[in-house]
This record gives structure tokens, sequence and C-alpha cells, in this order.
């Protein structure tokens, strides 16, 4: 065993205890991690290994730290999921249109639980948004109501995992989507006036609960970007 494969081995096996202390909800989302010299010596560990750890944590969206307060229990669990897709998309594993794919998945199953679980303040929101595009002529403003329409589609699912995917993947390829709005709404023959016939299109499906109508919507929605 090496050196250095000792000391990583320790700070997993903190990281692990603390992740473990929240899955049994004996931390709770904003509960104040005990001091590091407290916790070093509760594991018998040094101060050095548990700094390490708490690094991790922070990483991975477990804790946020606040120099001068200490470490507090978070909740911030997209954060992990979106360093490993920026990790993904930066070394080519995935490319852009590889997230276009699993963003239009994960609307299209967002849609299909929105059907029953939207709630009629969320779809006052979308619908007064969609009347705010109808009205605007502003890109920039056209680009952050249609990803906030897109945003709110997949909040109505209210399913974590969907919403944590969706945010992630937002936010890291958040420029590449402000670069495809642009190539399509600004300079497609006839842009915005095809992005708001399949917004409108979306928000009556779920009004109505159509699905059908909804799945096909967010299909010719994804394929016209593609073109």
């Amino acid at each position: 065993m090496s050196e250095t494969s000792v000391p990583n081995a320790i700070c997993s096996t903190v990281v692990d205890y603390v992740i473990d202390q929240v899955a049994k909800k004996i931390y709770n989302v904003g509960d104040k991690l005990p001091p590091e010299r407290d916790l070093a010596k509760q594991m018998n560990v040094s101060r050095a290994t548990v700094r390490e750890a708490i690094k991790v944590l922070n990483y991975l969206g477990f804790i946020d730290s606040n120099q001068g307060s200490g470490n507090y229990i978070s909740n911030a669990y997209s954060r992990t999921t979106a360093n490993i897709m920026e990790v993904m998309f930066r070394r080519g594993d995935v490319d852009f249109e590889g997230f276009t794919a699993f963003r239009q998945m994960l609307e299209l199953q967002a849609f299909s639980l929105a059907l029953d679980k939207v709630t009629v303040e969320q779809t006052i929101e979308m619908r007064q948004i969609i009347d705010l595009l109808d009205t605007t002529t502003d890109d920039a403003f056209i680009f952050n109501l249609d990803n906030r329409f897109h945003t709110l589609l997949a909040e109505a699912s209210h399913n974590q995992l969907i919403i944590i995917n969706f945010h992630a993947l937002s936010s890291v390829i958040g420029e590449y989507m402000a670069y495809t709005h642009n190539q399509t709404v600004a300079k497609k023959a006839d842009g915005f006036k095809t992005l708001q016939k399949y917004h409108h299109e979306i928000i009556d499906a779920l009004i109505s609960k159509d699905s059908e109508k909804g799945i096909t919507a967010i299909h010719n929605h994804f394929a016209w970007i593609a073109k």
C-alpha cells in the first residue's frame, strides 16, 4: 500500500460517515457539523484528514462551509450532478447533442408526471410566461423566459430526481443552450413564431391533460431545435 493511499482511505471513511449520518437523518439540513477538532477526536483521525473530507463533502453538495461560522449540512445535491456532467462534457464523453437528448427525455417524463401533479400556480405562471413571450422582441429576455418555462415544466413533475438533473444540466450547458437559442430563434425563418407554437401546445396540453398532444409538442420542439 502506498503512502498516499492511506490518508485517502481515511478521508473516504470520514466522508462516508457524514453521508451515512445524513442518510439516517441524524444530521438534518441546516445542522452544524461538530468542529473539525471534535470530529477528528471522535473518529480518531487527524484534523488534516477531516479538513480534506470537508472539502470533498462541500464539493459533493452535502455541506456548505462558511468561513468563521462552520460547516452546515446542505441539500445542494444538484451540485454533485452538475460537477459530474461538467467533467463529462469537458472530457468529450457526452457532446451537446447527447445532453440535448437527455434534456428531452427529462422533459417528456416531467410532462407525463405533471399531468396529475402540476399546481394551479405553476400553470398560471407558465401561461404568463407565454403571454410575455408573445409580446417581447428582446432576444435575451426571450431566452430567460424560455428557460423559466421549461424549468417550471420540470418542477411541475414534483419529482426530485428530474428536478435535480434538469437544474444540473442547465447549469452545465447554459451558455451552449443560449448559443443554440440564438442560432434557432434569432436566425431561423419564423424562429420565434415556431418556438411559441410549441410552447402554446405544451401548456394547452398540460391544462387539458392531453398526454398525446403534449408529448408530440415536446418531440417537435426538440426536433426543430436539432434541425
